[in-house]
């Protein structure tokens, strides 16, 4: 039986960008940083998983003990591949909004009464499905138990953005941990998710029902097979491309990666760039140089062949090549072609690929609009092939 494991934070990556899913967990390329953010967040997460455990022995820590341990633990764990994206801000501006996530939380939740707390970083693995071939695996920051018999699901974020109550309400995360805390504690009948906003000091909480998770379960196992199914793991570029530990391996980032680090006259005669500069230059004047620019096209999609990237930066624009599999058919003239004209003939397709566009007919193939035979025959008499797609834009456009 073919089982397949998947965690909350593999299923984002894919969701935020499909390349890093495969650099990350198909092709297991170890990131050589890591971003200051996700340091100060795990240094924060380490802290208060003490804390709970001294409460738990009935020892109710200081808040500077615990802000010692802080310090402590920081210095022991800093290593030189800590990357800071904002250059506007020092390692100790973060050393110094983790020190205060720590203080708030502490100064908000003493003496740690509210609830008993009935697990630390505790290890999910639960299937999705009956038959088990779906599995999630995960870590819960925290677990605790109510007074009244309420279960609750605590979670520690140190990020710089606030979700909304919406976004909190359809969150995958908790309400996936949900699900195996019920499994796991079956008194836990009512179960409340919290999120604990340390940089806001703002505590977000939710509630799943059981048609809720079944619909959670179907829409996870429906990713997890769209995962599987895809083979082209496009690199989706946004926002969050700045804190990614792995563009030198990126085809959308690794041309800027490499040539980030050259000195002016340098940067303008790498031949990406040239090629660029070229391109952008002609691309203005095209009505007179078709071929010009034909030849310099040609040149970019093998110089981005060769390097396997997406994005060759000039000086002020930006060319974006890939690459698609598709189908060709047989022109007019070239052998083929009447049998697969009669064959669209005779299948009734004739007005809808455009009195016989090879174009058109491609694209049924491509989009799987032909059924069964039909779409197997036709499918035979045209080969794969790789289409190279070329794109100029200004940065910012």
């Amino acid at each position: 039986m073919n089982t397949h494991t998947y965690s909350h934070s593999r299923l984002e990556t894919f969701r935020n960008c499909p390349r890093q899913f495969k650099i990350q967990y198909i092709d297991k390329i170890k990131a050589e940083t890591e971003s200051i953010e996700a340091f100060m967040g795990g240094i924060v997460h380490e802290v208060l998983e003490k804390l709970y455990k001294d409460v738990s022995m009935t020892k109710i820590p200081t808040r500077d003990e615990v802000l010692a341990h802080y310090d402590k633990v920081w210095d022991e764990k800093w290593h030189d591949g800590i990357t800071v994206v904002k250059k506007d801000y020092t390692p100790d501006n973060y050393r110094e909004v983790g020190r205060k996530c720590a203080t708030e939380y502490y100064d908000r939740h003493h003496p740690f009464d509210e609830t008993r707390t009935i697990a630390l970083e505790h290890l999910v693995f639960f299937p999705l499905d009956e038959d088990e071939n779906y599995w999630v695996r995960g870590f819960v920051d925290r677990v605790a138990v109510t007074d009244d018999g309420k279960y609750e699901i605590h979670d520690y974020k140190t990020s710089g953005r606030l979700k909304t109550q919406g976004q909190i309400d359809k969150d995958r995360q908790l309400a996936l941990y949900q699900i195996a805390v019920q499994r796991d504690w079956k008194d836990a009948k009512s179960v409340e998710l919290v999120w604990h906003y340390l940089a806001f000091g703002k505590d977000l909480r939710s509630a799943r029902n059981a048609d809720q998770l079944e619909e959670l379960k179907r829409e996870t196992m429906e990713l997890i097979r769209s995962i599987e199914g895809e083979s082209a793991f496009r690199a989706r570029e946004s926002p969050l491309c700045g804190w990614c530990a792995y563009q030198e391996y990126c085809p959308a980032k690794k041309h800027l990666f490499l040539t980030g680090g050259l000195s002016r006259n340098e940067y303008l005669d790498e031949p990406g760039v040239r090629l660029v500069n070229k391109y952008a230059e002609l691309d203005g004047k095209k009505a007179d140089l078709d071929l010009e620019i034909r030849k310099v096209k040609d040149a970019l999609i093998a110089y981005a062949r060769k390097h396997e990237i997406e994005v060759v930066k000039g000086s002020d624009h930006r060319v974006l090549v890939r690459f698609y599999k598709g189908v060709s058919f047989p022109k007019r003239e070239e052998a083929g072609r009447q049998e697969l004209e009669d064959l669209v003939r005779a299948s009734g397709l004739w007005e809808r690929v455009s009195v016989m566009s090879p174009v058109s007919l491609a694209k049924l193939v491509e989009r799987g609009d032909l059924d069964g035979e039909l779409a197997r025959k036709i499918a035979a008499m045209g080969k794969e092939e790789v289409r190279p797609w070329v794109k100029l834009s200004g940065f910012g456009r």
